[in-house]
């Protein structure tokens, strides 16, 4: 009877156990609060980092469909406006999310027999190649152009565009439709000097654009100078050999027009030559600085003194001169926080055995030449820097004339540039500093 007792208890706990290891856990719900709390684990990114080592770009041109040809001007002729380049900008023109290109030509000389030449405007059709829509757009504009800002000065949506020439320069106003109208004479911006560079900034912080415009030397025709290497054979002048243009600053009226306000803001120096310019606020006080690089005159550092004024402070904060106390023949400038420091420095081009400059602003308004120290002096030395853009890599844009005895590090694959003048090419290097900091 015992042994009986005991069988059933163990049958009856043997079912017990049974019947509890076949349910279902009911689940347990957190408090609300804790389930706010909670973070979800972070996902594996799609796109692993792309690895170190150098970035190699390639040539897309021709299946793109992108061609340009540009003029340079006059041809046999040393004369001093063909030394520059022109510009070319990205924009997105019609706001279909894509970017298009500008290119600015310049034109023959008048003697010279050649077609005729005007900007040039591709849009991008998204996939790959592009689309010459210059005659559409209302761009086939004939003048000796060098350089482009693009931004919309009048808050409509549309990005319009600022051509700058050897007098007069050309405002094109997008319309929003594909096309572009010329509304300079209206909103009184046709600088009559020769003009290189230009930027659109809020200077006095009231929502419209203005328009700052960079200006080089006092020359035409008439005023053309003979000189010579050879005492024989007119060759390049200097810039010395000629009187400087003050910049030009335009106020936006907020009604289409523009009023010259660079004597008010104290911006009126006639001994500019001016190449290159590049917005900053190198103190951190909200107010857009500019910083302007000269050709074999100091360099200009505006500070925007909040007012509607200016004040060069070049010299004291030290980017007039170079580190030996000379003037530099500075052409192209940007301004990025290049070493992490979280305030902008300055990267500027020069002239051949001048070297780079490289401008680390220590934020309490100086600055020191970083460039021998960094590298970045002994690589351009030898390079004739017209152009510079600066981001954690410091883009050069290097020219060379075949007629000349100056050489450049081959450091890049080598393009040729189609323009009036077949020997001219363009080099394109890099020059990174990488940051240390993390």
């Amino acid at each position: 009877m015992r042994n009986a007792t005991i069988i059933v208890w163990l049958l009856l706990s043997a079912f017990l156990l049974f019947s509890a290891c076949s349910r279902s856990p009911t689940p347990v719900t957190a408090p609300a609060s804790e389930v706010a709390n909670q973070t979800a684990a972070p996902e594996a990114s799609p796109t692993p980092p792309r690895p170190s080592g150098p970035i190699e770009f390639t040539d897309v041109s021709a299946p793109a469909e992108y061609t340009s040809n540009t003029t340079a001007g006059p041809s046999g002729k040393s004369i001093c406006r063909r030394r520059s380049v022109t510009g070319c900008a990205f924009l997105d023109f019609d706001n279909d999310g894509w970017q298009d290109i500008l290119i600015v030509n310049s034109t023959a000389w008048p003697e010279r027999k050649t077609p005729r030449t005007v900007l040039a405007l591709y849009h991008n059709n998204q996939d790959g190649t592009f689309t010459d829509v210059t005659q559409q757009a209302g761009l086939a504009v004939e003048m000796y152009g060098i350089g482009v800002a693009a931004a919309d000065y009048d808050n409509d949506g549309n990005e319009d565009i600022y051509i700058t020439c050897v007098g007069p320069n050309h405002l094109f106003r997008n319309l929003g439709n594909g096309k572009f109208a010329d509304v300079t004479a209206r909103a009184g911006v046709g600088d009559p000097s020769f003009s290189t560079s230009a930027a659109w900034f809020d200077y006095d912080n009231d929502g419209r654009l203005d328009l700052f415009v960079a200006n080089y030397v006092d020359w035409s025709v008439e005023t053309d100078q003979l000189c010579s290497l050879d005492g024989k054979n007119k060759s390049y002048c200097t810039p010395q050999s000629y009187k400087g243009q003050s910049p030009t600053l335009y106020h936006n009226r907020g009604n289409g027009t523009f009023e010259n306000v660079t004597s008010r803001a104290g911006l009126n120096d006639p001994t500019c030559k001016s190449l290159g310019v590049a917005l900053l606020d190198y103190n951190g006080d909200g107010w857009l600085d500019l910083f302007v690089a000269n050709d074999t005159e100091p360099n200009k550092l505006y500070k925007n003194n909040g007012n509607g004024t200016f004040t060069d402070e070049a010299v004291t904060a030290g980017v007039a001169f170079s580190e030996a106390g000379t003037a530099r023949a500075g052409m192209g400038v940007d301004a990025g926080d290049y070493d992490g420091s979280g305030r902008q420095g300055i990267v500027v081009g020069n002239f051949t055995n001048e070297s780079m400059a490289l401008y680390s602003n220590d934020g309490s308004g100086l600055f020191t030449d970083e460039a021998p120290k960094s590298g970045i002096g002994k690589m351009s030395a030898q390079s004739l820097t017209f152009a510079v853009f600066s981001s954690i890599t410091i883009w050069t844009a290097c020219l060379m004339c075949l007629r000349q005895t100056a050489t450049f590090p081959m450091t890049s694959a080598w393009s040729s540039q189609t323009s009036s003048t077949p020997s001219r090419r363009i080099c394109f290097t890099t020059r990174a500093r990488r940051n240390s900091k993390r």
